[in-house]
């Protein structure tokens, strides 16, 4: 790894504008956390609109700027707290962004996902980046949608003067042997050149602890990320293993943005089938992974990754709206062999797909790469290391 500009105090933001679940602000963190490690004097500041901002640890000299929350009604952006408009919320976002743009004055800006930012809110502070010689990085996830409905967004006068001025580099999170991006979407020629696939970004595992007993019954994860749409599923789960006990257990885990009111059912009904735990959220997925048998999750981005680490037999149930992301990636993993992707099942059928998974016998096999936190950091240390002494701050 290259060494960490000892004569200087890089200043990075990482702009995360998770209006829908976690999975932005989770990958960002990770991306953070490896930053940290490859740039011991970094700072960084990490600005998200996620209602989860503040729940997770940080990592060292690490901040969060905490954006008002937007999030999605019938598939269109609404404020989830402020009783305001949108656009009233966006300008209060953007005036939030650039005002601490300006005060930080980072070296480096990495934008997920959003090349323009929500609605746009990110333009003015990647213009005053470019003009202050600032080095700017765009990450997105290894499946964004349907390629009709990336090209249309991609296409847009704002967005396509963005990808082709307004960024040194394109990284993808993932791996062309799953999903080749540059195949699949309408990438512009003079993007494409800059685009760099990392592998996955998945945060290391924790050390796994050992079963309590040889004999132990077989262990299944439900995880729905971070919930906000998950609630039909885990219905769904618990009315394929239900009422008698199966011949595994269950640790549920709802997602910290499910409905209370559907948390508080769910907790109730799965509390009352011999075998199952509920939890409403887990601070250690890879660990509670690590000592399972099986996993039955939605196909997001982060516990993807995390499914590969852990090398579980999955069965992955896709959301198919308001992106059909989930879908696509599910479908993917399952022609390599590495899942089974159902979709609307019916309990039957999920059942026997679940038994299929408990009756396999975890063992090595090949997999994506799983280190896109580390090549990224690597990639982020150059560049930052290549524009400081443009910038005349390093001495030759």
């Amino acid at each position: 790894m290259p060494n960490a500009l000892p004569d200087s105090d890089p200043r990075i933001l990482l702009y995360a504008h998770d209006s829908f679940g976690l999975g932005h602000l989770r990958r960002t963190l990770t991306l953070a956390a490896a930053l940290a490690e490859a740039l011991p004097r970094a700072s960084l500041l990490i600005a998200s609109g996620s209602a989860c901002a503040t729940h997770f640890e940080l990592p060292p000299r690490t901040d969060v700027l905490k954006l008002p929350c937007v999030g999605k009604v019938a598939g269109a952006y609404t404020p989830r707290s402020l009783p305001a408009s949108l656009d009233a919320v966006i300008a209060l976002r953007r005036a939030l962004l650039e005002t601490a743009a300006e005060s930080f004055a980072p070296d480096l800006i990495v934008v997920d996902h959003q090349a323009i930012g929500l609605r746009g809110e990110m333009l003015g502070v990647l213009e005053a980046a470019r003009g202050r010689g600032a080095a700017t990085i765009l990450g997105v996830r290894d499946v964004i949608d349907a390629p009709e409905v990336v090209a249309r967004e991609w296409g847009t006068p704002a967005v396509r003067r963005a990808l082709t001025e307004l960024y040194d580099r394109v990284c993808v999170y993932g791996s062309p042997g799953v999903f080749d991006a540059r195949a699949r979407y309408a990438v512009p020629p003079e993007l494409a050149a800059r685009m760099e696939f990392t592998g996955y970004v998945v945060r290391p595992p924790s050390p796994a602890r050992a079963r309590p007993l040889p004999t132990v019954r077989p262990q299944v994860v439900v995880t729905m990320g971070g919930g906000e749409d998950g609630e039909q599923r885990l219905d769904d789960y618990l009315a394929a293993i239900g009422p008698r006990r199966a011949p595994w257990d269950t640790v549920l885990v709802l997602g910290p943005l499910l409905d209370r009111g559907a948390a508080r059912r769910l907790k109730q009904k799965g509390r009352s089938i011999p075998g199952v735990t509920v939890h409403t959220f887990h601070h250690d997925m890879p660990r509670l992974l690590s000592e399972s048998d099986a996993v039955v999750a939605m196909a997001g981005y982060n516990t993807v990754a995390e499914i590969l680490q852990s090398g579980l037999p999955a069965v992955l149930l896709p959301r198919t709206m308001p992106r059909v992301e989930q879908l696509l990636r599910a479908r993917e993993l399952e022609r390599l062999g590495l899942a089974r992707c159902l979709v609307d099942p019916e309990p039957r059928e999920l059942r026997a797909a679940v038994a299929s998974a408990v009756s396999q016998t975890r063992s090595p096999r090949i997999t994506p790469p799983l280190d896109g936190a580390t090549v990224f950091a690597q990639r982020a240390a150059e560049l930052l290391g290549a524009v400081r002494l443009v910038a005349g701050r390093v001495s030759a």
